[in-house]
């Protein structure tokens, strides 16, 4: 009885902290006159900005990059050599570090990983010339280098950074004649997993990319301010560009900046005109356009799009039919998980309540494994399936064996 309460413990806290995750779309607004900046949240039907903070931070923007930390509430943005970190509730600054170069660096394209609560990022020199994937302390503001050789010989600043939280993989572009290239890095070792021109024609940009965990798509927008922009997603294995819109939907945009709405299925940016667009992921048209309303003698920078499509999934107890082609049974489970597919597994991977990896099984292209986690502490796990046409994940809880629930 007293496992079983530590367990639906461990649960409640676990419902509890993603119940609070509330798909708001955060941002920065950033005084005109003067140093200051608030924490902040668009509303993307009529494009006004409400602020969250009460007093500003004396600080200059600047776009190093931002992201959030949905499970512990964290909205953290680099506008350059520092590092903010504001609580998503209330607006207020939780602390302000100065990042620590490394060999004279600056940390580029925050991104942060749910799986094991880092903040990942590139690492680039002075020159611009060597460039590293690092990940950043968020209480010390260290820099640690990941990547033992330089990556590329550039970074494109105005078209971001990617993060794949699914396949562990991190993407930014460098800037090369005819076309950008895009660059995979394995977030792990640092490693180069693929350097591929970007099937666009000269002239024209691809970006700033985003990655949709809903559908493991890596999308940005194709073209120039001369033709128009147009929604587009690429293929990261072979570079290819398929344009989703049919139309322009924007000449340029504004700040270089995009996020998604993963369960909406909206791709959203700033146009030149000061508009909050979103087009439809799938059909590549506009959804919605409103005219931005900032606070008075503030602009609107560093929007993000807070969520946790990742960790969404099935019921926790009862046989789980997370995917129309794929089911994980019993849960809870005490000794062996069963894992049933209509079409060919490929990779079976289970993370701890953490977020750290503690199985992962090659199923070669079989229908249904089962996996043995008898010697598993009791508790909550992710299980992430790769099968030929989906990548899913869902939640399980591992119970002692003996355990009797209900009674």
């Amino acid at each position: 009885m007293k496992k079983l309460f530590f367990l639906f413990f461990a649960v409640l806290n676990y419902a509890s902290a993603v119940s609070q995750i509330d798909s708001v779309t955060y941002g920065i607004s950033a005084l005109t006159q003067g140093s200051g900046l608030y924490l902040s949240k668009i509303s993307v039907s009529d494009g006004s900005v409400a602020k969250i903070s009460a007093n500003a931070v004396v600080q200059v923007p600047g776009g190093h990059g931002r992201t959030i930390d949905p499970l512990h509430h964290v909205f953290y943005y680099a506008p350059g050599s520092d590092l903010l970190a504001f609580d998503l509730n209330t607006g207020d600054l939780i602390r302000k570090i100065s990042i620590t170069n490394y060999l004279n660096s600056t940390f580029h394209g925050i991104n942060y990983n749910y799986r094991d609560s880092t903040l990942y990022g590139i690492a680039v020199d002075a020159a611009g010339l060597n460039i590293k994937l690092a990940k950043l302390d968020p209480y010390t503001g260290s820099v640690t280098p990941i990547s033992d050789s330089s990556l590329a010989a550039s970074y494109s600043v105005l078209t971001g950074t990617a993060l794949d939280h699914v396949h562990s993989i991190y993407y930014f572009e460098t800037n090369k004649n005819p076309a950008n290239h895009l660059i995979g890095v394995d977030l792990h070792s640092g490693d180069l997993i693929s350097d591929l021109p970007i099937g666009i024609d000269s002239g024209d940009r691809f970006g700033p990319i985003e990655y949709n965990c809903h559908d493991s798509t890596l999308y940005g927008l194709a073209g120039n301010y001369t033709h128009g922009r147009k929604l587009a997603s690429i293929n990261p294995y072979n570079g290819a560009v398929t344009f989703l819109s049919k139309y322009n939907i924007a000449d340029t945009i504004l700040n270089e900046q995009i996020t998604i709405d993963p369960f909406q299925q909206v791709f959203y940016f700033e146009a030149t005109d000061r508009t909050y667009r979103g087009a439809n992921i799938n059909s590549g048209y506009l959804v919605t356009m409103s005219s931005i309303t900032p606070l008075p003698g503030s602009y609107f920078t560093g929007f993000l799009f807070n969520h946790t499509c990742y960790l969404h999934s099935a019921s926790f107890i009862g046989e789980n039919k997370i995917h129309p082609e794929l089911t994980i049974f019993p849960n809870p489970v005490f000794d062996k998980l069963n894992i049933r597919s209509s079409t060919p597994l490929f990779k079976v991977e289970i993370l701890d309540f953490t977020g750290k990896s503690v199985l992962t099984e090659n199923c070669h292209g079989l229908n249904e494994i089962q996996t043995d986690l008898t010697n598993f502490p009791e508790g909550i796990y992710l299980v992430r399936i790769n099968n030929e046409s989906a990548n899913v994940s869902s939640k399980f809880v591992k119970a002692a064996p003996g355990l009797q629930l209900g009674h």
